[in-house]
Order: C-alpha cells, then structure tokens, then sequence
C-alpha cells in the first residue's frame, strides 16, 4: 500500500473510531443497570462506592463525575500518566477512559475494560449517582 492509501485508511479507521465513541457517549445509560455490572464485573474489588470504605487499591468512586483524574487517593495511588491525563472525569471522559483505560493513561493498573457501549452508558449512569 502506499504511503497516501495508507493515510487515508488510517484517516478513514480514525473517523470510524471517533464516531463510535461520539455515539457511544449519546447513549442513554440505567443506573440500575450500571449498578448490576458494576458488581458483576468486579469493579468492587479495587472500587469503593461509599465515602465509608475508601481503602481500596484504586480510587474512591464516590464524586468520580465533575472531579480531576489522577487527584483521589487509593492504595496504590494515581500512576503519572493518569495525573497527566488530567481531564476531569464527565460522561464522555469516563466513556473514552473505560473503553480502553490502558489506551487513555498508559501503565494505569485499571485491569478492566467495557467494550460494549451500552454497558459503559450503564456504568457511567450508575456512576453519576454516586454522590
């Protein structure tokens, strides 16, 4: 292939890309839902989801929508690379950071992703609750 087919098909695959996380971030997402895949998938594990029981390997949830990546507390604490992501966590941040963390903030420890959107509309709605 050449070199401009080459950029093309990579432009193409981008836009691709950049439309399923644009729709995926539209999508309308069940707390109840969300709450269920939480749990399910183990995110309690590492996750805390009350103010209560913040000692846990990866951040406390509670007032994860609106805050700063990188700036909660946990055991392991925030990896440089999500301190210099540094975007403050949203509906669309969390959407891109959960549908590869790996991709988002290189080395974070964040084991799991979700692929299906929905599922990360779910989990975000539930997220969004977590006041």
């Amino acid at each position: 292939m050449s070199r401009p087919t080459t950029r093309l098909a990579l432009n193409a695959l981008i836009a691709l890309l950049a439309t399923c996380v644009v729709h995926a971030a539209d999508l309308q997402g069940n707390a109840d839902k969300g709450k269920e895949l939480f749990t399910a998938n183990g995110c309690t594990a590492c996750h805390s989801v009350t103010s209560q029981d913040a000692a846990k390997l990866g951040p406390l949830l509670v007032g994860v929508v609106g805050r700063k990546a990188g700036t909660t507390k946990s055991l392991l604490g925030p990896t440089e690379n999500l301190t210099k992501y540094g975007v403050i966590w949203s509906a669309q941040t969390l959407n891109e950071f959960l549908a590869n963390p790996d991709a988002k903030a290189p080395g974070t420890p964040m084991a799991g992703m979700i692929v299906d959107a929905q599922q990360r509309a779910d989990v975000i709605a539930y997220l969004s609750t977590l006041k």
